[in-house]
């Protein structure tokens, strides 16, 4: 008793000097218990005294639910019975009490018992279809499959912000409120190991959902399907596989390949455009697979090179969709059979024999030979790569050697290139995402492919140049604005003796070095390129003789040096590379300094030269750009120096323009 008074005097103290002050909240606890009838469940709940208590719990076809039980006592106990089927509280799901309101002290999630009011037999449970994508303010209905019984609850909703999920009897109804994605797991009564769940994607509602060859499979074990996507914007990729234990998924482009190993199973496979504003569903099911063969027209079909053939299929089972499954060697011969048709298109590449698999929607698959033979009188034909990957938009160049010329091409346009002949010279531009071949053949008949991989969904604008061409004399620089994507870089220079060509940011600067002229090709993020044609003249010079008027007059010999003004503002030393010293570089050069090809980048020839011009004016040698260096080139820039000499005999006067 003496303890017990301290304790409240203390107390008491305590909540005089901090009259703030609370004491902790105790964690409630949770007990319940089933009664005879089973219906009813006995709810004890202990905490703190005098408090609200919330029971949070799962309601059957409704989802999170809190309702008001009553206030603990004195003592901190409160005891009560609720209705199972009254409240509709779905078996073995969570359920909690939080005291004091709803951000108060919350005990222990327990699972609520079993109810004679609701029952299940365990059976397996299925959702159809496990996947789907909506637009904002977009309605959706799954069902569910749980023979005997029709309770169901949503168990989890990991976004419920992106979508609301409604449980009526086996019915899910799904309902878009956001863009973004969330998944929904919903599971039957009385057995919460069968759940399944519902991948949720939502786009944007301006937005049309991608289109697919095939948006609903049948697939057996050993099989490739390979569908084509359309829409969207940007590079394709697989968002979600609901089942990727089934089956499995390999990108290439706009074409997706499915797999499986299995015997059984669904998946739903939800592919989006790279900013995930655009996606679409791929329904797939794993199964077994019709034995009948399929049958072709031509068992085995020959080709020479170059050459095209048709083959159509039959026999697989009502309502099939046929198509290529795959094509064993695509150097040999390529084979194209477009969405929903029976008519696979040959045509021969090179030598040897390449096996064609060819299946039905439906499972059933089979398989035929394509032997390509032809023998060339013009000798071995060859390119410098016989395979090629490039973007939409993007153009790029082989070269052809031996065989007999002309050259020519049999297939120079398709749906993924367009390709054109220049001399040797073999051009191929992206015009769409996939693959394809070209074939390039000689007079006499020789053939030979180039294989292509085009990657990029929509067609993207090359740089554009501002002047389109370039004419310059020999040590004059002229700047050439560029317009594009930015990220801008000089893939090739065909004539670097004839100019060089530095990328500045968004302009490319051209300098004059010998007579003649180049190409550069320029590209941008994204890897689309254009070429900038450049012509270089040689430098201009005059020359005049100067008549004396009498014997005692000494003529005079005047050079006039040209140089553009330009400022220099940084350190420079080796290793140092920008547009400084490209500048720098330029200077020396007119100087007579160096004789390198300025490239912006200070190497050994760059300090060396530099060393020279220090040397001359007075400087320390030491082959960096410093305050004292730096004045003195800028000098050099902003004036234009004449010197003016005078001569003991008659000469010449010549005018150099650099």
């Amino acid at each position: 008793m003496i303890h017990k008074i301290k304790f409240l005097f203390l107390a008491s103290v305590i909540s005089l000097i901090f009259p703030f002050a609370s004491v902790m909240a105790a964690t409630p606890t949770l007990t319940l218990s089933t009664q005879s009838e089973g219906n009813n469940v006995q709810l004890s709940v202990a905490g703190d005294p005098n408090q609200s208590i919330l029971l949070s719990y799962v309601k059957t076809g409704i989802g999170s639910q809190v309702d008001a039980l009553g206030t603990t006592n004195g003592a901190g106990n409160w005891s009560g019975t609720v209705s199972t089927s009254a409240y509709n509280i779905a078996t073995n799901s969570s359920v909690y009490v939080t005291l004091g309101g709803v951000n108060g002290q919350r005990s222990s999630s327990v699972a609520w018992p079993t109810s004679s009011a609701q029952t299940t037999t365990g059976s397996t449970f299925t959702l159809s279809p496990t996947g789907v994508v909506l637009t904002i303010g977009q309605t959706s209905t799954i069902t569910a499959s749980n023979s005997g019984t029709n309770y169901l609850y949503l168990s989890n909703n990991s976004n419920p912000q992106i979508a609301n999920v409604n449980i009526s009897g086996t019915q899910i109804t799904i309902f878009a409120n956001s863009q973004g994605s969330t998944v929904a797991t919903v599971c039957a009564v009385g057995n919460s190991a069968n759940c399944g769940s519902i991948y949720i994607t939502v786009q944007n509602s301006a937005s049309a959902p991608l289109t697919f060859s095939q948006n609903s499979v049948t697939i057996a074990a050993g099989q490739n399907v390979p569908i084509t996507i359309s829409g969207g914007t940007g590079i394709y990729m697989v968002q979600n596989n609901s089942n990727s234990g089934a089956v499995q998924t390999n990108m290439n482009g706009n074409v997706i390949t499915l797999s499986t190993s299995s015997t059984g199973g669904l998946s739903s496979i939800t592919v989006c455009s790279t900013n995930l504003a655009t996606c679409g569903i791929i329904n797939v099911t794993v199964g077994s697979v019709s034995t009948a063969p399929l049958s072709f027209d031509k068992s085995n079909p020959a080709l020479r090179i170059g050459e095209s053939t048709t083959v159509t299929v039959s026999g697989g089972p009502t309502g099939s969709v046929y198509y290529l499954s795959s094509n064993q060697n695509t150097n040999v011969a390529t084979a194209t059979m477009p969405t929903n048709s029976a008519t696979i298109t040959l045509t021969g590449v090179a030598n040897g024999s390449s096996l064609i698999t060819i299946c039905s929607s439906l499972g059933n698959c089979s398989s035929f030979t394509v032997t390509v033979s032809y023998v060339s009188s013009g000798g071995t034909l060859a390119l410098s790569q016989t395979s090629m990957s490039l973007l939409v938009g993007q153009t790029l160049s082989v070269t052809i050697s031996g065989g007999t010329t002309p050259y020519s091409l049999l297939n120079p346009t398709s749906s993924v290139a367009t390709a054109s002949l220049n001399g040797n010279v073999l051009s191929v531009s992206g015009t769409g995402a996939g693959t394809a071949i070209v074939t390039v053949c000689s007079a006499g008949a020789a053939c030979v492919g180039l294989s292509l991989t085009v990657s990029g969904i929509g067609t993207v604008a090359a740089p554009t140049f501002s002047p389109t061409s370039v004419s310059t004399t020999v040590g004059q620089t002229v700047v050439v604005g560029i317009s594009g994507n930015g990220g801008y870089h000089v893939s090739s220079n065909n004539s670097p003796t004839a100019a060089s060509v530095q990328i500045n940011g968004s302009t490319a600067v051209v300098y004059g070095i010998g007579a003649g002229g180049t190409n550069a090709l320029i590209c941008q993020n994204g890897g689309q390129c254009s070429t900038l044609t450049v012509s270089v003249a040689a430098a201009v010079s005059t020359a005049s003789v100067n008549t004396a008027q009498t014997t005692n007059t000494t003529p005079t010999t005047t050079t006039t040096i040209s140089v553009p003004v330009y400022e220099f503002t940084k350190y420079l030393a080796t290793g140092s590379e920008s547009s400084e010293v490209l500048q720098l570089q330029k200077l020396l050069v007119k100087l007579g300094f160096l004789t390198a090809t300025p490239n912006g980048y200070f190497g050994n020839a760059t300090k060396a030269a530099l060393m020279k011009f220090q040397k001359k004016n007075g400087l320390d040698s030491l082959g960096i750009v410093g305050p004292a260096t730096r004045k003195a080139l800028n000098e050099i820039t902003e004036n234009t120096t004449t010197k003016t000499t005078q001569a003991a005999t008659k000469c010449s006067v010549v005018f150099y323009r650099y």
